[in-house]
């Protein structure tokens, strides 16, 4: 079949989407916390935190009960260790690589838009030699204001030279749909990412739900609703 005619380019979240980053943040944060004496969490007690940034993942490592001195100090080392094992356990989900080689032999633009400041973002994807590969990369401190706002994705899509409606936007987070509603592109969920068993991503409102990163392509070319 022909892709889909609507759909210029794919737009990914990061976190959850398209890397794995689990494993080098959950070490972070209980390096972190290890640090100041208090108990590790697991991962699966920390993954449906992961959309919300730093800040959300270390509330939910203490259950949402610290002292502020106390979590600012753990923040700032989480974040400090995360910066130098940025890539040190990340990696793609399985079938990610695939797809994005079958989006560039196709043509299709692919980019990146993440909540991750650049500070993280740009080291990460240079280690996965990604940083080439996107046709742009949109980070949490690229432009004022962060999403579920729309402009990040309106920045990515000016930055392909396509208007928003040419892009679908995958991500694992209802903020991501919402940022790619409001933006007036079309939306993906990943439902291989990183989501709360209490959450209800068949409500969120996303045109399409990818229960793997290879049911895009299938989606793409309209096999799949």
């Amino acid at each position: 079949m022909a892709l889909n005619p609507t759909i210029s380019a794919v737009l990914f979240d990061l976190d959850g989407t398209l890397l794995d980053t689990a494993p080098d943040l959950v070490f972070a944060a209980n390096a972190a916390l290890a640090e100041a004496d208090l108990p590790p969490r697991s991962a699966d007690e920390l993954k449906p935190c992961i959309s919300g940034g730093a800040a959300v993942m270390l509330r939910c490592a203490f259950n949402g009960d610290c002292e502020q001195a106390l979590f600012e100090r753990v923040l700032q080392r989480m974040l400090a260790l995360y910066q130098v094992h940025v890539a040190d356990r990340t990696r793609f989900f399985g079938g990610v690589e695939s797809v994005l080689g079958e989006l560039e032999r196709r043509g299709i633009p692919w980019g990146i838009v993440t909540n991750k400041m650049s500070r993280f973002t740009d080291p990460l994807l240079a280690k996965l030699n990604l940083a080439g590969r996107a046709g742009c990369v949109v980070s949490g401190d690229t432009t004022a204001e962060k999403k579920p706002h729309p402009l990040p994705l309106l920045e990515a899509s000016r930055r392909l030279n396509l208007t928003p409606d040419e892009c679908v936007y995958v991500g694992d987070a209802s903020g991501d749909v919402e940022a790619g509603r409001r933006a007036g592109m079309t939306t993906l969920t990943a439902l291989y990412g990183y989501i709360a068993a209490d959450d209800t991503p068949h409500d969120w409102g996303a045109d399409g739900l990818l229960a793997t990163p290879g049911d895009l392509l299938p989606w793409l070319d309209g096999a799949l609703p």
